[in-house]
């Protein structure tokens, strides 16, 4: 499975929440404080696994210009436990819809979200604890927060063709 790019990824958040959005390639950094969320995916018809771990004020940077909340009222929304309807579902449009330029290979479709990496299992789990692909990226959205997005995803063997 080939791995997202900047550009797809750009551009599709962009076009998702009608501003800027830019994803830059990094490299792997240390876990921090910010409070982490999981997508998980399941790419068809491998049966693969896909996982965005991205910080939880990114996505809900990206919720926000989905629904038209302003940044600080983003992170007021943000504060409460467990995440507020609002933003919960927003963020759950905005997975799925990530699932376009997630892989070139396959059709990843959204299964869950998770705040707690306990709740992985099966190919996701694995897809995160020994990924055959990584990528790290650090996101910026006019008018809102940035974060890390980094996607995970299990190795997916190419078909060959033969002549």
């Amino acid at each position: 499975m080939s791995e997202p790019t900047p550009f797809r990824l750009s551009r599709c958040f962009s076009e998702l929440t009608g501003r800027k959005v830019t994803f830059v390639q990094a490299t792997a950094a240390l876990d921090t404080k910010i409070k982490q969320l999981y997508g998980i995916y399941t790419v068809h018809p491998f049966e693969t696994a896909i996982v965005v771990k991205a910080d939880l004020p990114l996505m809900g940077s990206f919720a926000g210009a989905l629904v038209g909340l302003p940044d600080p009222a983003v992170k007021e929304h943000l504060r409460a436990t467990p995440i507020e309807e609002l933003l919960r579902d927003a963020i759950y449009e905005v997975l799925n819809i990530a699932s376009a330029a997630l892989a070139n290979e396959g059709r990843p479709v959204f299964t869950k979200m998770v705040t707690d990496p306990n709740h992985i299992d099966g190919a996701a789990e694995q897809a995160l604890k020994v990924p055959g692909h990584r990528s790290y990226f650090n996101v910026s959205i006019d008018g809102y927060q940035g974060g890390k997005f980094n996607v995970f995803s299990q190795f997916t063997p190419v078909k060959t063709v033969s002549f």
